[in-house]
Order: C-alpha cells, then structure tokens, then sequence
C-alpha cells in the first residue's frame, strides 16, 4: 500500500510538472517550435481523464481563452478544451464561444477531430452552456474522428437533452454520425431518458425506405460493438482498465436492444415497399451485353433488403394523400 501511494504521489508530481510547462509550450509554439506542444499533446492523450494532467494550468487556459491570438493560441485552448471542467462556474457563454471560434481555426487532423468532438459532447451535457454551441461546429460530428476507450465526453453525450439537441437539428447525416460516434463497447449507454429518445429517434427518423442506407450503416456499428463485448472483458480491460462486467453486460443489452429496433424498423420497410401498388413503380426497359431489349418483370417481395435499397431508395411513401414520387427501376442485367 506504501508503494502504491508513492506511486500515485509520483504521477501526481508528473502531472503537476507537466502542467506547470504549459506557458512555456506556448511560448515555445509562438515562436514556432512544435516539439514540446507534440509532448504535452501526447502525455494529455495518455493521461486518465479522470485525473487530468490539466488541473494545475486551468486558470492559466481560462486566461488565454478570454482574449483573440495567433493560430497557436488556437490550437493550445483546443488542445486543452477535452481536459477543462465545464462544470466550473467559470465557463460560460463567452468561453464556449472562444472555444468554438479556436476549433474552428485549427487545420483539422484526426487528432484535432477527437479533440474538439470530445469538449463538444461535454459541453452539450451541461444546460446552461449547450444553447451556446454555434451549429456549424456540430457538423464536426460527420467527420467521425475515432474517439479512443477512454472518452469524457462519450458517456455524458448519451443523455437526453443531447440526443433531444442532435435531433432538433434536423440534418439525418449529423444524426447519424452523432450516433455512430456514442455507440460503442466502451460505454453502457448509462442514461435511461437518453437510450429511450435514441429508441425513438430511430422509429421515427430512420424509418421508411428511402432511409435504408442509413439504417445499414447503423446495424454494422451495432454489430461491431456487439462483436467486441462478446470478446469479454478481460480483452476490453486492455484497453480500458475502468471497465467491469456490469458495465460489458449493460452495453450488451442496450445496444443490442436497439439493433432490435432497428431490424423491426427494417422490416416495416420491407412490408410497406412489399405492400406498394404496381403503379407506383415505373420501369425503364435495360438491354443485355448485345443490346437486346430485355423484357422487364416486376421484382419478387422476397428481394433482398440490400437491393431493396439500392432499387427503392427514392420511392416515397405513399398514403394517398399526396402526389407520389417517381422513381425508375431498371431490370438487372441477365448473363
């Protein structure tokens, strides 16, 4: 026990003189050295988050994010936004709009992706800063940078009034990446609320036909998540030592609660692509490999759904109550 204190004590001492570097790395990325702030980006990347090397330079980074600067005080309040806590009083409107306006100076990297999808899941969590959240900076969402096991951001970014926020702003691509980005093995999905409005979102927004490509996309996240929790825990702990079995078995059910949904949403497609009248779907005749007209015949319910997709994917639904889109299908070609 002695030991693992020193231990602890040491790694606290690092982190402290990690921190205390961080004037200087600036100093140093003024003048157009690189080096240090490639070391300090690597140590906070390898830090627990929960005891961030950060701790003892925040009021330093609420310093610098009070004021406009160079492209290297950008890319250092960036660097540092995963690592900040946003739950501090100190950070308001004014300090997510810095943060916005640094992120969106910085040239994008994977890293940078990470980073700035990380401090904006955070941020969204927490009500009184989320309405402050400029739009443009939620289509970061759609570049899908790879967020590593251990997230601060992932496991917040899953509650209600964030997947409620996604959703509201009504574009299907960043609801989709938003979604691809919090499924993981690497978190539960711990909000109640949260998991029931994803339920409902996909109901409701990736329903019909025309969504299938979207819903394919989905069902393949849900499987690789599902085929990392079924490898156990004891591969997950190499990569996230936090994890314990409770967790590993409560991402199994909810997210394989919500391939469920999914799947029956998949199959109220087939139904209604199965149930639509023959005039709806004009055809366009095809030619074989020597240009011979083909004699077209109207597709089997039974196609697949993968084709379905690819056949179907601007067909409307139709209720009568509107005129329908028009779409041509042509015949594949026979060998």
């Amino acid at each position: 026990m002695m030991a693992q204190a020193e231990d602890q004590q040491l790694l606290h001492t690092k982190r402290k003189a990690i921190s205390g570097l961080f004037p200087y790395v600036f100093w140093q990325k003024q003048a157009g050295q690189q080096d240090m702030l490639d070391a300090l980006s690597r140590a906070a990347m390898t830090s627990n988050p929960e005891q961030f090397i950060w701790h003892h330079a925040e009021q330093y980074i609420d310093t610098l994010s009070n004021k406009p600067g160079p492209i290297s005080l950008d890319y250092i309040i960036t660097l540092a936004s995963p690592h900040i806590s946003w739950h501090d009083g100190l950070h308001n409107e004014n300090m997510v709009t810095r943060w916005a306006a640094a992120a969106s100076a910085v040239p994008y990297t994977e890293e940078v992706g990470r980073i700035v999808v990380d401090a904006l899941l955070q941020i969204a969590s927490i009500d009184s800063l989320r309405p402050h959240i400029p739009v443009d900076i939620w289509g970061w969402l759609k570049k899908r940078p790879y967020l590593p096991p251990v997230c601060r951001g992932r496991s917040p970014g899953t509650r209600e009034a964030v997947v409620c926020q996604v959703r509201e702003l009504g574009d299907i691509a960043i609801l989709k990446s938003y979604l691809l980005l919090v499924w993981s093995e690497w978190e539960g999905l711990p909000s109640d609320r949260g998991f029931a409005e994803m339920c409902t979102l996909v109901r409701e927004d990736f329903s019909g036909i025309g969504m299938g490509r979207h819903r394919e996309d989905l069902i393949k996240r849900l499987d690789h998540v599902l085929g990392r929790l079924d490898r156990g825990l004891k591969y997950l702990q190499r990569h996230n030592p936090s994890l314990r079995e409770r967790n590993v078995q409560r991402a199994k059910q909810k997210h394989g609660e919500l391939k469920k949904v999914l799947l029956e949403v998949d199959r109220e497609a087939i139904n209604v692509l199965a149930r639509t009248p023959p005039s709806l779907v004009p055809f366009t005749r095809s030619t074989d490999i020597h240009g011979h007209v083909q004699n077209p015949t109207r597709p089997s319910c039974a196609l697949c759904l993968s084709h379905a997709h690819s056949l179907f994917g601007t067909l409307a639904l139709y209720d009568g109550s509107y005129p329908p889109v028009a779409f041509h299908y042509t015949l594949p070609v026979k060998s």
